[in-house]
This record gives structure tokens, sequence and C-alpha cells, in this order.
């Protein structure tokens, strides 16, 4: 069968992010995406207005039947809200190190309302030895480093990898400027950079979109960078063509 990615993620009701996006993208990019859901959302095309996490040990259960029966041959995780979501995914990575690790910090959604509870950055952070590629926008990454990626990135790139991260697509979506540019950092140095029309809307789901066919790359046996760069393409095109619930509101990106 197809590769699978085993993803982390929590049900976004209107089906714009979270684990819907993940299976779309994942499917659009020649990939099966299997699903451990980690919590059940309040929130519509616009506005996130509560969560409820899934059990840790249902959790746990999930992903051990997925990962004994399909060829999980990449894990991707989106939202994961709790320190015992994390403490989940760890033991799983530490079970099955071999697997690549594509790890999407999700904290609040595109038009705000928190997708965690406190403490989670600390906890998160446990991941980042084991993740092959962290997918953080600038906002995420100043979050997760206490520093400023206009001031100087180097040192919130440098900061990433000191807490074990191997590689950062740092996105640009949150930056001024008429074109998007994401770069690609490896063993702490820029591999790669690519620029984009910046498209006049705002975007529900755009990140878990991405990390999720950057997966579906990995999990297909592509190098990163050419797995980075199939997928931000796949994506300017989905959102492109994507939907507009709401003439003035955030659009679903169109993942076909």
């Amino acid at each position: 069968m197809r590769p699978v990615v085993l993803c982390f993620s929590g049900l976004d009701p209107s089906g714009g992010a979270g684990l819907q996006a993940d299976i779309e993208a994942i499917a659009a990019l020649q990939a099966h995406a299997a699903i451990a859901c980690t919590a059940l959302t309040i929130q519509d095309s616009q506005q996130v207005y509560g969560f409820q996490t899934v059990d840790a040990t249902l959790l746990a259960e999930q992903a051990a039947k997925v990962l004994a029966d399909l060829p999980v041959k990449a894990i991707k995780c989106g939202m994961l809200a709790t320190p015992e979501t994390v403490a989940v995914v760890k033991q799983i990575c530490q079970q099955h190190p071999h697997t690549p690790l594509i790890l999407d910090p999700v904290l609040v959604a595109n038009s705000g309302g928190s997708l965690t509870v406190d403490g989670f950055i600390d906890s998160l952070k446990q991941l980042f030895p084991y993740a092959h590629l962290l997918t953080p926008n600038t906002v995420e990454a100043e979050r997760l480093t206490g520093l400023s990626v206009a001031n100087n990135e180097a040192d919130v790139i440098n900061t990433l990898s000191d807490l074990g991260v191997k590689a950062v697509l740092l996105k640009g979506g949150h930056e001024q400027g008429q074109m998007l540019r994401n770069r690609l950092y490896q063993d702490n140095k820029l591999i790669q950079t690519s620029q984009w029309p910046r498209l006049n809307a705002q975007f529900h789901g755009s990140g878990c979109s991405l990390a999720s066919a950057i997966s579906a790359g990995i999990a297909n046996g592509l190098p990163l960078p050419i797995a980075v760069t199939r997928a931000e393409v796949w994506l300017q095109r989905s959102l492109q063509n994507a939907d507009f619930p709401h003439k003035n509101g955030q659009a679903i990106p169109r993942r076909i």
C-alpha cells in the first residue's frame, strides 16, 4: 500500500484544519494518513472556542494499533495541547527511533484562541531531539525561544538547534512584505529559501496542510529539501483555489 503517515492531530469540526487537513493533504501527496486523535475542538472556520483532549491512555492505544498494523514511514504532530499528550508521542518516538517525526508546533489558531494548556511549551521541547523537521511560523518560533526573529534570526535557529532540532522550516506568513519567504535550515545552516506571492487573504489550516504535505513526501522517501519544495508548490495552488465561507473571513484551502 501507499506509505503511511501517522498523525497526532485534533478534530476541527469545520474541516479547515486539524485531522481533516492532514488526511486531505497527505492523500493529495500520494500517501495514506492514519490518525491518532488528540483532541476534540469547538471551532468554526473563523475562531476557536474551546477543546477537550483525548485521554492519554486511549491516545497511546490508538497509535499502537496503527503502528503494529500499517507501514508507518513518518509521524506528523499537529495539536498536542498537553504535557500528557507530548509524553505519549515521546514514548512512541523512543520506540520507533528510525521513523522521521515532522513536528508542527501548534500553539494557537490563525484567528486566535489557544490550543494548549499552561506549561505546554516546556513539555513540547522534549520532542525536539526526535524531530526530523520543526515547522514554526515566526510567531511560534519566537514563543518557543523567547527571541525575536526580526532582530536576530540566527539566534532563534541556534537556540532551536541547541534544544535538539535537526531541521527547521521557518515560515514567513506572519511577516510583512509582498512576498512570503520560507527558510529551511538543516544542522544550523540555511540550505534553502523560497518566495511566494502573498495572497490577499487569511487561511484556516494552511500550516497543518503544509506540514502534512511535507510528511507525505518524507514518507515517500524524498530528501527533505525536495519534500519541502513539492509541498510548498502544492500548498500555493491549494490556497489560490481556497473556499471562502465568509467574504472577509478566513478561507479554507482546497486540498485537491
